[in-house]
């Protein structure tokens, strides 16, 4: 079994698609819809739907669902530093609103904390030499 999907439920999937498109330069080539549309960064498929879907989906669990933010969206990339200013620089036109600088982690990888604009957490690893 392997992960081919991901679907994030979010309050403004314009915002949201300008965010992982402009900020994190996901591609989305299907037309945006009010309720959704999905995209890709490398082979990996995005959905960002509306989360009126919560409650098509979820029924009477929605409330949890729309209430969670219990996971955190990895990638991977090289050259941090140059993601980083990229990050500040998507921060000063508002596309960006929580980015922390790039960390050097106890095992020794460097990280980008940020969220995307409805709060999901994400996070930008850089790659490690011959991984």
């Amino acid at each position: 079994m392997e992960i081919d999907y991901i679907a994030l439920f979010v309050s403004d999937v314009n915002l949201s698609v300008t965010f992982y498109r402009e900020v994190l330069g996901f591609q989305f080539d299907k037309p945006i819809a009010q309720d959704g549309t999905e995209g890709l960064s490398g082979s990996l498929k995005i959905g960002i739907y509306d989360r009126i879907w919560l409650a098509k989906l979820f029924g009477e669990n929605q409330d949890s669902a729309m209430n969670s933010h219990s996971f955190l969206l990895s990638m991977t990339a090289d050259h941090l530093e140059t993601i980083y200013q990229h990050l500040l620089q998507c921060q000063t036109q508002g596309l960006v609103q929580n980015v922390n600088p790039p960390k050097m982690m106890p095992w020794g990888q460097k990280i980008i904390f940020l969220t995307d604009p409805d709060g999901n957490l994400l996070e930008i690893v850089e790659k490690r030499p011959n991984s």
